[in-house]
C-alpha cells in the first residue's frame, strides 16, 4: 500500500496545476512591476529575471520540506511556500546589491495592518520588510531575500524577491547545477566544503575586478563623447594641429619642428572660446574638425606676412599691452608668426580681433574677475580701480618682456598666476593707506616686471 503521504503530494499536486494560469499571470505582472521599478534606479540594475515553481519542483519542495506533516489540506500546504513565484533583480556590482534593496525599501514605505510594507504604485505588491537582511542561506553565504504577497482575485499569491549581483547569481547557478543537482557530492567532506568556499570568496575577488574595469571603461566612454571632455578634446585637437603646422610647414618653407606646447595652447584656446559654453558640442565639433580638414587641404603660406587691416581699441590694460606686443612679434619671430597664422586661419582672418580675442582668453586665465573686483576694496573705487588696472598693465608689460613664446603655455601660466594673485595679496595687505601704495607703486611694479621676466626666462632656458 503506498503511503499516506505520497497521496496528500499527489492532491497537492493536481491542486496547483489547476491555479498554474494564477501563477503565471502573477509572474508577468510583478516582473513587469519590478522591471519598470529597475528602469527608474539607473544603470545598476542588469536584468529581472522570474519563474514560477514547476510541478516537479512543487513536489519535491513538499517532500523535503516535510510539509505533508503540517498541513492539512493542499490550500495549507500553497499558503506554506514563499516562492511559488520567483523574482530576481540583478546589478552588476555586489555593493549595488544593498543600493537597491534600500532604494526598494523607500518604494515600499507604508505598512498595512499585518505588518507588510505596500507598493506607492501597486497596492496589490506587498513586502515584508521586517526580515534581517541580508540573509544567511544554508551554504553560509549572504543573500537579499524578500517574501512578498501579491493580491489576485481576493487571494494572495506568494512570490519570493532575491537581489544578486552578477557573480553571485553565477555562484547560485554553479550550486544548484553543480552541487545541489550531483548525487555525488558528500556536503559533509571538509575538503570540499572548504574548496567550495575559496571558489566563492574568489568570485568576490572578481566581482572587484570587474568593478574596476567597469569603472574605467565608463571614465573613458564618458571622455570619449564627442566635445563634451576638455582633457580628451585638449588631446585629440592639439595633436591635429600640431601635425597641421609640421605638414604645412614643410610644404611653405621646407623644414618642421615641433610645435607641441603650441598647439596645446590653442587646444586649450579652442575649448574654451568654442565649446566650454556651447550648447550642441557635438555639431561644434564637427564643424571645427570639418575646419581643420579644410585647412589642411587648402595652401598655408608661412613665409607670407600676416597683415592688419583693421584696428581695434580695447578698455583693458591687459589686453592693449599684450595685444601691442603680439602685433609687433607676429612678423619678426616666426614661432609667433606660426602661431598666429594658425589661430587667424582657424578664426574670422581679421588678425586684430583674433589676437584681442585670444589676449582676452589669456586675461581671464590669470586673472580671476570676482576676485581681482575684491581687491584693495577698503580704498576709494576710483584708487581701486586705478590700481588695478596699473598691476594688470604691469602683469602683461612683465609677459612681453620675457620675449618668449612660453608665456602662453599652461605650465607656465599657472606659474604666473600663482605669483600674480600672491604678489597682489601681498600689496594690498601690506599697504592699507592708498597714498603710502601710490608713493611706491612704481617700484612694486617694476618688481612684479622683473620677476615674472626672470620666472619665464628661467623656464625657457
Amino acid at each position: 500500500m503506498e503511503l499516506e503521504l505520497f497521496r496528500f503530494i499527489e492532491e497537492a499536486s493536481d491542486y496547483y496545476q489547476l491555479h498554474a494560469a494564477a501563477f503565471e499571470y502573477s509572474e508577468t505582472v510583478l516582473r513587469q512591476y519590478f522591471q519598470t521599478l529597475s528602469e527608474s534606479m539607473g544603470a545598476d540594475l542588469v536584468q529581472v529575471y522570474s519563474r514560477v515553481k514547476s510541478r516537479e519542483s512543487f513536489r519535491e519542495k513538499l517532500l523535503r520540506n516535510k510539509l505533508y506533516l503540517d498541513c492539512e489540506t493542499p490550500e495549507d500546504a500553497l499558503s506554506q511556500l514563499s516562492d511559488l513565484v520567483g523574482i530576481t533583480m540583478e546589478c552588476r556590482f555586489i555593493r549595488n546589491e544593498t543600493e537597491i534593496y534600500e532604494r526598494i525599501f523607500r518604494e515600499f514605505s507604508e505598512l498595512n495592518e499585518d505588518g507588510l510594507a505596500i507598493s506607492l504604485s501597486n497596492p496589490d505588491i506587498l513586502l515584508n520588510l521586517g526580515m534581517a537582511q541580508p540573509q544567511l542561506q544554508r551554504n553560509g553565504f549572504a543573500i537579499y531575500r524578500l517574501d512578498g504577497k501579491y493580491r489576485f482575485n481576493n487571494r494572495y499569491i506568494n512570490f519570493e524577491l532575491q537581489i544578486k549581483s552578477l557573480v553571485h547569481r553565477f555562484w547560485s547557478e554553479i550550486e544548484h547545477e553543480v552541487v545541489y543537482k550531483n548525487p555525488d557530492m558528500v556536503w559533509n567532506d571538509r575538503f570540499m566544503k572548504k574548496m567550495l568556499s575559496s571558489i566563492r570568496d574568489s568570485l568576490d575577488v572578481v566581482d572587484h575586478q570587474l568593478e574596476t574595469v567597469y569603472t574605467e571603461m565608463l571614465m573613458e566612454s564618458r571622455e570619449a563623447r564627442i566635445g563634451m571632455d576638455e582633457r580628451t578634446f585638449k588631446s585629440m585637437v592639439s595633436s591635429s594641429l600640431n601635425e597641421l603646422l609640421i605638414h604645412k610647414m614643410k610644404e611653405s618653407v621646407g623644414f618642421s619642428t615641433s610645435f607641441k606646447a603650441d598647439s596645446e595652447m590653442l587646444a586649450q584656446y579652442f575649448y574654451i572660446t568654442e565649446f566650454l559654453r556651447c550648447s550642441h558640442n557635438e555639431v561644434k565639433m564637427i564643424e571645427f574638425l570639418e575646419a581643420l580638414t579644410e585647412l589642411k587641404e587648402n595652401p598655408l603660406d608661412f613665409r607670407e606676412q600676416l597683415v592688419v587691416t583693421n584696428t581695434y581699441t580695447t578698455g583693458d590694460p591687459f589686453e592693449q599691452v599684450l595685444s601691442e606686443y603680439f602685433l609687433s612679434v607676429m612678423n619678426v619671430d616666426f614661432e609667433w608668426h606660426a602661431f598666429f597664422t594658425i589661430l587667424s586661419a582657424l578664426q574670422s582672418g581679421d588678425v586684430h580681433a583674433d589676437i584681442l580675442r585670444f589676449t582676452s582668453v589669456i586675461g581671464s586665465l590669470l586673472i580671476q574677475p570676482k576676485w581681482y573686483s575684491e581687491r584693495f576694496s577698503a580704498w576709494s573705487e576710483t584708487e581701486a580701480e586705478e590700481t588695478r588696472d596699473y598691476l594688470k598693465a604691469c602683469l602683461a608689460r612683465g609677459m612681453a618682456s620675457s620675449e618668449s613664446i612660453h608665456m602662453i603655455h599652461e605650465a607656465y601660466l599657472l606659474d604666473i598666476m600663482n605669483y600674480f594673485w600672491t604678489y597682489v595679496e601681498q600689496i594690498e595687505a601690506s599697504f592699507p593707506d592708498y597714498e603710502e601704495y601710490r608713493a611706491e607703486q612704481e617700484k612694486l611694479g617694476m618688481k612684479m616686471i622683473r620677476e615674472i621676466r626672470i620666472r619665464l626666462r628661467k623656464q625657457k632656458a
